[in-house]
C-alpha cells in the first residue's frame, strides 16, 4: 500500500513539475499604463509569476490586473492576454496574428492523473497518467469583436471546414480554399493572415483610422 502511495505521489510531481515552464525573460504590462521587466512564467491557469532578477524573490500577479504579458518563451516573443472565451469564462490566451481578425490559441498541457485498473487475480494496477497538449483556436473580429471557437487539435472537435467557412462566407476566395482542402486547421495562421491581408481591406482602413 506504501509503495503504491509512493508512486502515485511521484506521478503527480513529475507532471506538475513539467507542465510549470521555466522562467523567461519577459514584460509585464498592467492596466493602469505601468510595466515591469524581468523573468516571468505562467502559472495556476490565470497567473504570472514575477521576479526582476534571478534569485529575486517572486511575486504573483493575476491577470484580472494585466494589459498582456510578453515571454520569450518560444522562437519568437509570446503575448499572452485575458479573454473572455465563452459568457462567464476567461483564459490566457496566445495571440498568434493581430489584423481585422485576430487569432489565438488556449494552450492546455500536462498530465491526466494516474488511475488503478483491474489486473489478474482481483489485484489493482496502477496506469500511468497520459500527457495531454489541447490547442483551443479562437478569433474575434477587431478589439471588441464576439469571440468565436473554431475548434481544436482533439480528435472529436468542431469540422474546422464548416466552421471556418462560415466565418470567413464574405471571402470567397478564401471559403474556396479552405473547402477544397488547400488550406487546412494546420495552416489557421496562414488563412487568417491571407483574409487580413487580401480579403478585408475595408476594414483595414477602418481599423487604421
Amino acid at each position: 500500500m506504501k509503495k503504491t502511495i509512493l508512486l502515485v505521489l511521484i506521478c503527480c510531481f513529475v507532471g506538475s513539475s513539467f507542465a510549470i515552464a521555466q522562467n523567461d525573460a519577459a514584460t509585464i504590462y498592467f492596466k493602469d499604463g505601468t510595466k515591469l521587466q524581468g523573468l516571468a512564467k505562467l502559472i495556476n491557469g490565470d497567473q504570472v509569476k514575477f521576479k526582476n532578477f534571478k534569485g529575486d524573490k517572486a511575486q504573483k500577479y493575476h491577470f484580472d490586473n494585466l494589459e498582456q504579458v510578453v515571454i520569450n518563451d518560444k522562437e519568437k516573443p509570446s503575448t499572452y492576454i485575458y479573454l473572455e472565451t465563452r459568457e462567464g469564462y476567461f483564459n490566457v490566451v496566445r495571440e498568434l496574428e493581430i489584423g481585422a481578425v485576430n487569432l489565438y490559441v488556449l494552450e492546455q498541457t500536462g498530465y491526466s492523473a494516474p488511475m488503478f485498473v483491474g489486473g489478474v487475480n482481483g489485484q489493482m494496477n496502477m496506469a500511468h497518467g497520459n500527457y495531454y497538449d489541447i490547442k483551443n483556436l479562437y478569433v474575434r473580429r477587431g478589439v471588441n469583436g464576439e469571440i468565436t471557437h473554431l475548434g481544436s487539435n482533439q480528435l472529436f472537435s468542431k469540422n474546422f471546414k464548416n466552421e471556418a467557412s462560415a466565418y470567413f462566407s464574405d471571402c470567397p476566395v478564401l471559403v474556396e480554399k479552405i473547402i477544397n482542402k488547400e488550406y487546412k486547421k494546420k495552416h489557421i495562421r496562414d488563412i487568417v493572415n491571407f483574409y487580413n491581408l487580401k480579403c478585408n481591406e475595408q476594414h483595414v482602413l477602418i481599423l487604421k483610422k
